[in-house]
């Protein structure tokens, strides 16, 4: 490679990055909102807060190892484990350590040169990242394309939305490395595979690359079984055909014994398991263990709607990735269009990618958790498809196709660069939490002892503790089929107080303890449920009367279950945010949970606004209400109509055959049809009413969010 070639491949990376890392840096400035909007949902810094809770949850145990040498609270039996999260008892910290030490990498250099906080340098350090997988995508499509496909596809997959809506500043999460290091893995190991001598030294960087990724995701090994899967095909059409494959055979071989080593040494083999993971998301089980799942509560594991399909990866690069596919494999069936055309891509490298892309695209139909599979392979595909078209314009009989041909791609670039930029603009981004939510979490770091326990939405768990620095009941870090979730909605959903802080007071000082302990001796999980409900909402003396004489359970048993639901409690909160009600549905649907059919109920939930004025006003949920008669939705009167503005409330009897009520909330705007069952929850009282009870009182309160405690 001469100086010149040097210098146009060093343009071409200035360019990719400069592209992927100024359009990142910009949606610091949430261009969306208005003044007073961006203030609020920013920091003291001047910086937005991140996006999602896991950015949270990453950035404190990052602290962690900064502060005392482990990502931990505490070390226990010789393992790091998190008094934060999930707690009691807390979680072993078992999360793949690549994102800790990179930071703290980043964070020593540069305050070598200037003053910077951990917070500062984990929120900009996915723009950093995220553009340098565009910098590998463009030396893949190089190696069998040339410079300007190559540069059309990194700078297409620096914009593909999903992947640049992950490694935005501020979302300081694991998914900044699951391009990067999968394209590694794959170009290395195609350089070697493509290499007669000195193939060590690539196979070497693609193993080394793999353990990388493994250190940074446990889903790392999804693409060493697509190596192992297309190896396997390949080495099969070559015996079909007639051709050795000793040696592609011992190069494969060597990958996958110096990869396990390396992975083996680095403690990540245990990952390697992948399918039951796949499995459990994708086709998302109702319940486990007799308790329900909530997977169906997170949107990320949900299947995409067709726009979300051709949205997340981008609609130019599916449309012309998937074309790219099939003209590709077309071209590979004509030995002679393809040594004119793609001279240096073999059946190995197509077969590779075209796995990886039906492995992805299948994942991805199931659950948009798995969009960020399907990216590279459709670039790869997209950016082969442009080196066939320069190829074709150079080679034509016209001079004149010859001349602009690559005016042609260029112009081609510069086109399809600008739609991807437009979509990646387009793209709204709001902070998970906001000035009202950390300035409550001061306030419990402030106020409250060192043992209080935080209940609140699992969702806000990680920012919570991060902030307040108290140990939480519930967030992201949970297995999402335990009991602790369906106790802590069934709280929530019943109108029941007693019961509700029964079920608080057992969680916050035993866990699952107590369920754990009666569902063994039960074996069953529907009447362990009926058990529990019977004595949660009583004293201690009257439950233990229960447990002996309805249930016919031996003293010793009972004393040993009452240790655990009414033990002498330890402080516990409840953290409520206005942002809460649009989940309300979810907590009807597991708080109400059918044990016997396994399944929750669908219960009547929908939240509506409306920007009407008016004496009379229509909500998108199809609620119409009048300030003096009342309100109907679907032109059927409730079983009760409440309004509510500030601290006034106004309750208009309708239709009491209704089986659902309206409630009006005037100062936001909103209307929220519920189910009569639900109306008088715990979850209507504190969450969407914001009105204290006979037992429970707020003790900290601000515009959006309020901090409970038992009287």
């Amino acid at each position: 490679m001469n100086s010149l070639d040097k210098l146009k491949t060093f343009i071409i990376i200035l360019i990719i990055f400069s592209i992927g890392f100024f359009s990142r840096i910009e949606t610091a400035e949430l261009k969306g909102m208005n003044t007073a909007d961006r203030a609020y949902f920013t920091d003291e810094n001047g910086l937005p807060y991140m996006y999602e809770p896991d950015s949270y949850y990453n950035y404190r145990l990052t602290a962690n190892i900064l502060d005392h040498g482990h990502p931990g609270d505490k070390i226990i039996n010789g393992t790091p484990w998190d008094l934060h999260s999930n707690y009691p008892p807390g979680n072993r910290v078992n999360y793949p350590p690549l994102i800790l030490w990179i930071s703290l990498l980043f964070h020593n250099f540069i305050n070598l040169f200037i003053p910077f906080s951990l917070i500062e340098t984990c929120f900009w350090l996915p723009a950093i990242i995220g553009p340098l997988a565009g910098i590998v995508m463009f030396f893949m499509v190089r190696r069998y394309a040339g410079d300007l496909p190559g540069l059309l596809s990194g700078v297409l997959l620096v914009l593909a939305p999903v992947y640049f809506s992950r490694t935005v500043p501020g979302f300081f999460d694991t998914d900044m490395f699951n391009i990067i290091f999968p394209l590694l893995v794959i170009f290395f190991l195609l350089k070697a595979t493509e290499t007669k001598n000195n193939y060590m030294f690539p196979l070497l960087l693609s193993s080394f690359s793999l353990a990388l990724l493994s250190l940074s995701w446990n889903g790392w090994a999804y693409i060493f079984y697509i190596i192992i899967i297309s190896s396997i095909l390949y080495m099969t059409l070559c015996k079909l055909k007639g051709k050795a494959v000793m040696g592609f055979s011992r190069k494969i071989a060597v990958f996958v014994i110096i990869s396990l080593l390396i992975i083996g040494l680095a403690g990540r083999l245990g990952y390697a398991l992948i399918f039951p993971t796949f499995f459990k998301f994708t086709f998302k089980s109702l319940s486990a263990g007799g308790w329900p799942g909530i997977f169906e509560s997170i949107s990320e594991l949900s299947a995409p709607t067709f726009d979300e399909f051709l949205s997340l990866p981008g609609p130019v690069n599916m449309g012309i990735g998937l074309f790219g596919f099939v003209i590709i494999g077309s071209i590979m069936l004509r030995d002679e269009i393809k040594r004119v055309h793609l001279p240096d891509f073999s059946w190995y490298p197509f077969i590779l990618i075209g796995i990886w892309l039906i492995i992805g695209l299948a994942a991805y139909s199931l659950s948009t958790r798995f969009a960020l599979l399907v990216i590279p392979p459709l670039i790869i595909f997209l950016g082969l498809l442009m080196g066939v078209m320069a190829s074709y314009l150079k080679g034509s009989p016209s001079m004149r196709l010859r001349r602009s041909g690559n005016v042609f791609i260029l112009s081609l670039v510069v086109m399809l660069s600008t739609i991807s930029f437009i979509q990646a603009y387009e793209i709204q981004f709001v902070p998970i939490v906001d000035d009202d939510f950390v300035a409550a979490s001061y306030w419990i770091k402030n106020e409250t002892s060192m043992d209080t326990v935080v209940i609140t939405e699992w969702g806000y768990g990680h920012p919570l503790a991060t902030f307040s620095q108290r140990p939480v009941l519930m967030d992201g870090g949970m297995n999402p089929s335990t009991p602790r979730s369906y106790w802590v909605y069934h709280a929530f959903a019943t109108n029941n107080e007693s019961l509700s802080i029964g079920i608080f007071s057992m969680l916050s000082t035993s866990g699952n303890k107590a369920v754990e302990l009666l569902n063994n001796r039960t074996g069953n999980t529907s009447l362990t449920v009926t058990i529990l409900d019977d004595i949660l909402g009583v004293n201690r003396i009257y439950a233990e009367k229960t447990l002996q004489e309805k249930y016919g359970i031996d003293p010793g048993f009972t004393g040993e279950l009452l240790s655990y639901t009414h033990p002498t409690n330890k402080p516990f909160i409840i953290l409520t945010k206005d942002d809460m009600i649009k989940w309300g549905h979810w907590y009807i649907y597991y708080g109400f949970w059918d044990f016997n059919r396994s399944r929750g109920y669908d219960y009547i939930y929908y939240v509506g606004s409306s920007n009407d004025t008016g004496q009379i006003r229509y909500y998108s949920n199809d609620v119409k209400f009048d300030l003096t008669s009342g309100a109907s939705w679907e032109n059927r009167k409730p079983y009760t109509t409440i309004i509510k503005y500030r601290n006034f409330k106004r309750v208009i009897e309708g239709d009491g055959k209704s089986d659902f009520s309206i409630i009006v909330l005037l100062d936001k705007n909103q209307a929220i049809v519920v189910d009569k069952r639900f109306q008088d929850s715990l979850f209507v009282k504190l969450v969407i009413l914001k009105e204290e009870t006979e037992h429970i009182k707020p003790i900290y309160k601000n515009n959006s969010t309020i901090i409970w405690t038992v009287r």
